[in-house]
């Protein structure tokens, strides 16, 4: 959701709602999306109002009470409703309707004796959707999640994955300390934080978003910043008239800002995996494409390896792989001693005969 609200983004929101089927009746809405129903309010008058501005008509949003009715349960009833969600692929874990639909699980009880006799009356082997609530986490297993997240196209946003999954975001804070989830999404090989969305920029947000990107660690210089971080850069010098104006206006100082670099955090270990993770990803590890994705491992790879081939060579990486224009002395470095004097020898009667014509 957006920091600042106004008339066009709650449109915008309630017309996105609509567009994936989502539900827009005023009950709903105060329970389960309190800030969007609060700003359709205070811009509109009205919920009906907010509704109406983006082009809907209310009669068709509303539920009408008078036909909406609680079922009335029974042991068939309740096999229907299992057999419905498995078909439509939803949660049938026991936690899951318990937390959600608390009315089918009393249901189940009452009629079945348990929840998962209940699943074995409509004929479902529960075991395969039993879900184990208590995980042990690592390190190395919260990265790996992180990734396995983004593999399946789930959001590693911070405020999603508390939402989504609390145990793993809890996991990254105990492990990591404090900003956890951002160092963790570091060591995965992702920007500390994605662009927030939806977001009018004035200079009232971009100052928001920088003290944010300042806050969660995110490196301000101009350098740093690349292309992941180009959009804020941006509506900085749009509205300040440069990049050092926004990031004083924000409260900061800009020459300390030039002169920080990220330290402490990435040590040796940790940016060997941090690179051995990008490679997973299948991106393309050469100097001019990390240094404007991922701007802060590049640096700190140059203080702690010297320059960024070697601290890819030490990550267990043939850095050549990475690189589409090859120099004359990386190729003469890959050739066998062999190779090299008969192409020395090779060069050296090319020389000979070139003299001889001349």
């Amino acid at each position: 959701m957006p920091r600042k609200w106004s008339k066009e983004i709650v449109v915008r929101h309630i017309l996105k709602r609509h567009r994936s089927g989502k539900k827009l009746n005023s009950g709903y809405m105060q329970t389960r999306c309190v800030p969007l129903y609060q700003a359709g309010c205070l811009h509109y008058g009205n919920w009906q109002k907010a509704i109406e501005a983006a082009g809907l008509k209310y009669e068709n949003i509303k539920i009408n009470k008078s036909r909406w009715y609680r079922p009335k349960w029974n042991k068939e009833k309740v096999v229907v409703v299992i057999r419905n969600r498995y078909k439509r692929s939803l949660p049938l874990n026991s936690n899951h309707i318990q937390t959600r639909l608390g009315r089918l699980y009393a249901a189940a009880i009452k009629y079945h004796g348990s929840w998962p006799q209940a699943v074995a009356a409509a004929g479902l082997d529960y075991a395969k959707f039993r879900k184990v609530t208590m995980r042990y986490w690592s390190k190395k297993a919260i990265v790996a999640e992180i990734l396995r997240r983004s593999d399946t196209k789930l959001s590693i946003r911070g405020g999603d994955v508390a939402n989504e999954d609390p145990s793993l975001y809890r996991a990254s804070i105990r492990h990591f300390g404090r900003r956890g989830w951002t160092k963790a999404r570091m060591l995965a090989g992702f920007p500390p934080i994605d662009p927030s969305p939806l977001i009018i920029w004035s200079k009232e947000t971009v100052i928001q978003e920088i003290l944010q990107l300042h806050e969660n660690g995110v490196p301000l210089n101009t350098g740093a910043l690349g292309e992941t971080y180009g959009y804020i850069r941006s509506a900085g010098e749009k509205h300040f008239g440069s990049w050092g104006k926004a990031i004083t206006a924000a409260g900061l100082d800009y020459l300390t800002i030039c002169k920080n670099k990220p330290r402490g955090w990435w040590t040796k270990s940790r940016l060997i995996q941090a690179i051995q993770n990008l490679d997973k990803q299948g991106l393309r590890l050469s100097s001019k494409s990390i240094k404007e994705s991922h701007g802060d491992i590049f640096g700190s790879a140059l203080s702690k390896f010297g320059s960024w081939s070697q601290a890819v060579e030490a990550a267990g990486i043939s850095y050549r792989l990475h690189t589409r224009v090859w120099s004359t002395k990386a190729w003469m470095r890959r050739m066998q001693e062999d190779e090299y004097n008969i192409t020395l020898e090779r060069a050296q009667t090319h020389a000979k005969k070139r003299r001889r014509i001349a």
